[in-house]
């Protein structure tokens, strides 16, 4: 994928995720834009190790140096599973931002449109 379709998608999902906060008040707005940024460009990266992954598998073999030989977690799977932490984390914080009195329709659009991306 090009750089130029990266950032097209890239601006595509925070136009989304800006439709879901709209509701906000201008200052809240303001204040989750960067969180926004960096949810969209984890998912991004998610993506991208989520390739690697299917590569590479979860595990790898290893040589210590004496001839000791095993297996352990692979490096891409670490990233993954550490990015997809900090991921959920962020999520949390923009969902505990949207208004409790928010139509639970649009809850539901939210909780969706936040599965989509996890299963990929």
């Amino acid at each position: 994928m090009t750089n130029e379709e990266k950032e097209k998608i890239k601006k595509k999902r925070i136009a989304e995720y800006n439709k879901i906060f709209k509701e906000l008040p201008q200052e809240k707005k303001k204040l989750i834009r960067k969180s926004i940024e960096q949810a969209v460009h984890m998912e991004m990266q998610l993506d991208e190790l989520q390739i690697q992954l299917e590569k590479v598998g979860f595990v790898e073999e290893y040589c210590n140096g004496n001839n000791q030989f095993g297996k352990k977690e692979s490096t891409e799977s670490k990233a993954y599973n550490t990015l997809m932490k900090n991921y959920i984390a962020i999520i949390k914080v923009l969902l505990s931002e949207l208004p409790q009195t928010k139509n639970e329709d649009d809850d539901e659009e939210f909780k969706k449109f936040i599965m989509e991306r996890v299963r990929r």
